[in-house]
């Protein structure tokens, strides 16, 4: 019985030295970096870095840090360069995510000038790569993807895509210094472009700018490859932990390269306060100039936009912004047409008077973001002047999209986007005292399911249709006339990797 009783003793000793260091062990296990999910922005800079944490913080009394797979508030400035979102993923961790996607597509009008109208069939490969790298003050995200589309029976010339986006954000004492560009290469207007099973340019990937400082591609033209980008730098300076100033500068440029369209470019600034009301709501006031360069057109336009802006965020459910106002805009008269038509067919020249007109119009830009268990919605809407989308020397434009997605289970989802964007040349009076203007109205709509086969593998099935008309005729590709249809229907394999640690 002693030698028993010793044994019992010497276990529970041996136990109790070996208990800590396992334990230890356990708590120093790294953890693997939360995957991005779907609907969501990638994590900036994380929230305690910010004197309006805890003003924006919907969830008092408990840390947000403590799960790092849990929405943390957002603390986007109201008068910056994006849109306000539901939160961001409370992740510390640095890491990169690999993906490719292989697509057949089957397409009624590939939008070229030669071969003969009719359906047409693509092959499409494309690689995407997400990282996400956090040191010190810095939070670094980069989104890429590349590939293109070869046409299977020589009707339609092959395309490239190349898109790069990039953020960067430093976050100091009182300050916040944030670096954005997003860069676009593609052979047909982004907006509502389907590269590779429903993945929508040029907004893929993690960092997203608002609509206006992007250059409209709103307008079907013939396909052509053609460059796009936006750099844009931003300076948030906290005041008070309820008040801030924002400085935004941006510089944008659209150049065609394979077809005869209006070439333009813009710089400008927007200066802004915020007013952090409560947990949830904030106003803001700002002012922005922009001005519109061509460089195959005498035109030039100078805008000025005075904006008053509401934004309410519930951590994890509802982002909803509105910022509305006046809009003066200074630009050459007359002008001599319309520039290049949609087709791209025309000479992409003109020239205008040393005379001037100043018109007053309405600015107004807005997003809504809700999420519900297992659906999520986001639709925004933008109208003001623009550059034309290398059709129009300059227009005033109504932009809509929006987006539903649905997890039917474990395994299936389903998505669904809808766009529309109406385009009016600006009203110029020309010698002879009438209004020179052409109107185009675009829609697209995309349905999707995915059904995910495995831990990195999915497979999935769209369908898009595009249609666009105009005041008067235009041409895209062989097609001529008033309207314009467009069905596409793709079928998509994809492997993604789960998030690798940096």
């Amino acid at each position: 019985m002693r030698v028993f009783r010793t044994t019992i003793v010497m276990g529970l000793c041996a136990a109790a030295l070996v208990a800590p260091p396992t334990l230890a062990q356990q708590q120093a296990a790294p953890q693997q970096p939360a995957p991005q999910q779907p609907e969501q922005s990638a994590p900036p800079i994380p929230a305690y870095r910010s004197p309006l944490a805890g003003a924006a913080d919907n969830d008092e009394g408990e840390n947000p840090y403590a799960d790092p797979t849990r929405l943390v508030p957002d603390t986007r400035a109201l008068a910056g360069a994006q849109d306000l979102s539901v939160g961001e993923l409370a992740t510390s961790h640095s890491y990169w995510q690999p993906s490719i996607n292989f697509s057949a597509t089957a397409d009624s009008n590939p939008l070229t000038t030669g071969g003969t109208p009719g359906w047409t069939t693509w092959s499409s490969v494309f690689g995407d790569l997400d990282l996400h790298r956090i040191s010190g003050n810095s939070n670094l995200t980069l989104s890429y993807i590349g590939g293109g589309s070869f046409s299977n029976d020589g009707a339609a010339s092959n395309g490239i895509v190349q898109e790069l986006q990039f953020s960067e954000k430093l976050a100091f004492r009182r300050a916040t210094l944030s670096l954005f560009d997003n860069l676009s290469y593609t052979p047909e207007a982004s907006f509502g472009y389907q590269p590779a099973g429903g993945t929508a340019l040029p907004t893929t990937g993690a960092v997203q700018l608002q609509g206006g400082l992007i250059p409209g591609q709103t307008i079907l033209t013939t396909r052509g490859q053609r460059i796009s980008n936006s750099a844009v730098p931003e300076v948030d300076v906290y005041l008070t932990p309820r008040s801030s100033l924002t400085l935004v500068g941006n510089y944008r440029n659209l150049h065609y390269f394979d077809n005869d369209l209006l070439n333009y470019y813009s710089g400008g600034i927007q200066v802004g306060y915020n007013y952090q009301m409560n947990r949830k709501d904030t106003v803001a006031l700002s002012y922005s100039f922009n001005a519109y360069r061509y460089s195959n057109f005498n035109q030039s336009i100078n805008d000025h936009v005075v904006h008053v802006s509401y934004g309410r965020r519930v951590t994890g459910k509802l982002a909803f912004q509105i910022a509305a106002g006046p809009e003066i805009t200074s630009f050459e008269t007359p002008i001599t047409g319309n520039g290049a038509g949609a087709g791209g067919t025309g000479t992409g020249t003109g020239a205008a008077s040393s005379g001037g007109q100043t018109n007053l119009y309405w600015s107004l830009n807005t997003s809504l973001t809700y999420q519900v268990r297992l659906t999520s919605l986001g639709i925004s809407y933008l109208h003001g002047v623009t550059g034309g989308s290398g059709v129009q020397a300059g227009g005033v434009s109504d932009t809509v999209s929006g987006n539903v997605s649905h997890q039917f289970s474990r395994t299936i989802t389903g998505n669904w986007s809808l766009g529309y964007a109406r385009n009016k040349g600006l009203s110029v009076v020309t010698p002879t005292n009438t209004v020179a203007t052409q109107s185009y109205g675009y829609w697209f709509s995309n349905v999707g399911l995915t059904r995910f086969m495995g831990r990195t593998l999915n497979l999935s099935l769209n369908y898009l249709l595009q249609y666009q008309d105009s005041s008067s005729g235009f041409c895209l590709g062989t097609t001529c006339g008033t309207s314009f249809v467009r069905h596409q229907i793709s079928l998509t394999v994809g492997w993604r990797e789960h998030p690798l640690p940096l």
